[in-house]
């Protein structure tokens, strides 16, 4: 075992003593949980989704069995909810704006992700944006939070996409990286670690999305079907006490979190803990939306994109019950 398994383990150790040493994530009694299991299904995995990896040790804790299947992207996702094959999803709220303008029955019921953590790399020979034309973007998949980012620099960058740029559906982050380095695509969307390592490998970075769009961002809501919420809020109460509680465990022990992002997603060390300073401060575990000035600039992108023809109240994505009743079921 070399020096960097052994700091792994005692990582994963002290995390697991610190667990065992953590209050109990109950609070007042919620009532019957009347789904004790749940189907949850992610987009992609993804580092910005740490507070739900570290939420698998807390929901049990919590009296949940959650399984989790991890999907490619949020169309699939979207699907899959509105075929009943999960009961909740964890996905962009593009995803949740498709699925109403589908008419199916689902809303987003907790927010708090408001990571900003996207770089735009470029191929080494690109120095600005008029040198993409002709050439691709990679996105995660089209409708998706990746894609309206995309498209919106290309545009504010003076460049039409499809014409002078084409978009391209490529998967995972992961993915994108493999397009750079193989010359398929000219410019890609990259979350950590990959978009340090784009930069270390020389690759150009065009843009960030704290900088270049806005330091925050409403990235992934939690979404059921309509109904489900309706006859299950005890259920959902629960999950969510159990996810704060994980937001609160990662927040207090770096080690564990750290040690969770190694084992899910296989990072080194170094990218791990880089990962978790980056993301941890997006989490609200109250689960509101960004700011006013942040939502305003989310939906002009969603009009320019031609997905909505004017802003949309929160209402219309955000069914705010549980929110609004943090104190009664929080941890």
């Amino acid at each position: 075992m070399n020096k960097s398994d052994h700091a792994t383990r005692r990582a994963a150790l002290a995390g697991a003593a610190a667990l065992a040493l953590a209050p109990r994530v109950a609070r007042a009694a919620i009532g019957k949980i009347e789904k004790p299991k749940i189907r949850f299904g992610l987009t992609l995995d993804a580092a910005s989704f740490m507070s739900v990896y570290v939420a698998q040790k807390t929901w049990r804790e919590s009296g949940m069995e959650i399984e989790t299947s991890t999907f490619r992207g949020d169309a699939e996702v979207s699907q899959a909810l509105a075929g009943d094959s999960v009961d909740l999803v964890l996905q962009s709220p593009y995803g949740a704006i498709n699925m109403v303008n589908a008419d199916i029955p689902a809303i987003g019921f907790y927010a708090g992700f408001r990571q900003a953590d996207f770089a735009f790399a470029a191929q080494p020979k690109v120095k600005t944006w008029a040198d993409l034309k002709g050439s691709a973007a990679g996105v995660s998949t089209l409708g998706s939070l990746t894609d309206s980012l995309t498209r919106y620099l290309l545009i504010k960058n003076g460049l039409t996409p499809e014409k002078d740029v084409k978009i391209l559906q490529v998967g995972p982050t992961a993915s994108a990286m493999q397009g750079l380095k193989s010359g398929r695509l000219g410019l890609a969307i990259l979350s950590p670690p990959f978009k340090w390592a784009a930069q270390d490998e020389g690759f150009t970075i065009l843009a960030t999305q704290a900088k270049d769009i806005a330091p925050q961002w409403p990235k992934h809501l939690f979404i059921a079907k309509k109904k489900f919420l309706d006859e299950n809020p005890n259920t959902v109460m629960t999950f969510l006490r159990g996810y704060v509680a994980a937001i609160r465990l990662a927040r207090a022990d770096k080690a564990l979190a750290v040690a969770t992002l190694r084992e899910k997603l296989k990072y080194s060390e170094s990218d791990a803990g880089r990962a978790y300073d980056e993301i941890m401060p997006g989490y609200d575990e109250r689960g509101a939306l960004p700011d006013e000035a942040t939502m305003k600039l989310f939906w002009e992108l969603e009009i320019k994109a031609g997905d909505v023809k004017e802003p949309w109240p929160a209402s219309k994505i955000l069914d705010d019950r549980f929110i609004k009743s943090f104190a009664d079921w929080a941890p």
